[in-house]
């Protein structure tokens, strides 16, 4: 028996989008820019650094990191050789790290020394035994950890730093990189999300490549497209930013301008000078939104549409306000969740307003 859809995998994305759009702007990051070729080149280095640090198909990495490139890097790369990403969501404390690493069977931390005020090695340092000598952890609390790796410019004992594993890319051939590549099973688990964990601890819900096929249905519905640009402001860490962000733009072309964390102010900022097409949120977000847009009104005049969230009666006056402030945005409204992904119910775009 066929499968009715084409399998695919996360790591063969962005193959696909280099070959199809090389020299069109993929990815935005403060000053960073990135067109599908070169993002392509990054993904493949950091992919060739994990194997060098003993990452096997089927490890489980944790990503306790903000919003940044490297998160875009490192989610296609774990991909790419068949590891399981397991997104950590950085409001997290020290007995949420330690549930989250020792859950998830984690071989391999990546995160930040520290990002604005939040020190996330003083963290770690606190739940994990780190190293005197070396980079390899033997602490019995986490019998499945072996290293940490730091994302920035410094150098950290007991940790791997981020320059020091790309440095190790250069050993790996292209070839060793297609062969792990080809070895990954579209059916293999892909990544590991964490539910919000509001009656309890949060559970690792575990997800494989078959996820493409939701994204591309929603894309179906949004009628997204490589002219499209996605407002990425949402955490990565979550399944809406994951999934309408990041993997969206390498599902089909579209270019995302990705901030490390909200600000009402910087994204309508970047909306109007990137000229971005798509924005998402939640209630929170079109509030605030709408409240910078009214105190200062930016050219939103490239925004088309947008998911959502929806469930709350709240919801329904906020959209309104949300197309009438930010016009022409039109506002589709979404239902999603951890366990069965984003837009299990989703409007359409040519939906009347009631029903969107």
């Amino acid at each position: 028996m066929t499968d009715w859809y084409p399998k695919r995998r996360f790591g063969d994305l962005p193959d696909e989008m280099a070959r199809k759009f090389g020299n069109r702007e993929a990815l935005v990051f403060e000053d960073e820019r990135y067109t599908f070729a070169e993002l392509k080149g990054e993904i493949d280095r950091v992919a060739k650094a994990l194997m060098t640090l003993g990452v096997e198909r089927g490890d489980h990495v944790s990503l306790w990191l903000n919003n940044r490139a490297e998160w875009v890097f490192l989610m296609y790369a774990l991909a790419k050789v068949g590891a399981v990403q397991v997104p950590v969501n950085t409001r997290f404390r020290t007995n949420d790290l330690e549930y989250v690493l020792r859950q998830s069977d984690s071989v391999m931390l990546i995160t930040h020394d520290a990002s604005g005020p939040i020190d996330y090695l003083d963290m770690v340092r606190e739940v994990v035994d780190l190293p005197g000598n070396g980079t390899h952890i033997d602490d019995p609390s986490f019998p499945e950890l072996n290293r940490v790796v730091i994302v920035g410019e410094g150098e950290y004992e007991g940790t791997v730093s981020w320059a020091g594993a790309i440095a190790r890319a250069q050993t790996v051939s292209d070839a060793d990189l297609a062969a792990r590549s080809d070895a990954v099973d579209p059916d293999d688990s892909a990544f590991m999300m964490y539910t919000s964990g509001t009656t309890g601890f949060p559970k690792g819900v575990l997800h494989d490549h078959r996820l493409i096929r939701n994204v591309e249905e929603r894309a179906f519905r949004m009628a997204v497209t490589e002219n499209d640009t996605i407002m990425s402001y949402l955490p990565l860490f979550h399944a809406f930013g994951y999934s309408e962000a990041a993997m969206m733009s390498m599902a089909t072309g579209a270019r995302q301008v990705l901030t490390e964390t909200f600000d009402a102010d910087e994204a309508l900022d970047l909306i109007e000078r990137e000229r971005a097409t798509i924005a998402h949120g939640f209630e929170a977000h079109m509030q605030m939104l709408c409240d910078a847009q009214e105190a200062r009104p930016r050219d939103l005049s490239s925004l088309r549409t947008g998911l959502f969230a929806a469930g709350m009666h709240s919801a329904t006056p906020v959209a309104r306000r949300g197309e009438r402030v930010m016009a022409p945005l039109k506002a589709l409204s979404a239902y999603g969740m951890t366990e069965m992904w984003i837009g299990a119910a989703l409007s359409a775009l040519d939906d009347d307003e009631p029903h969107r």
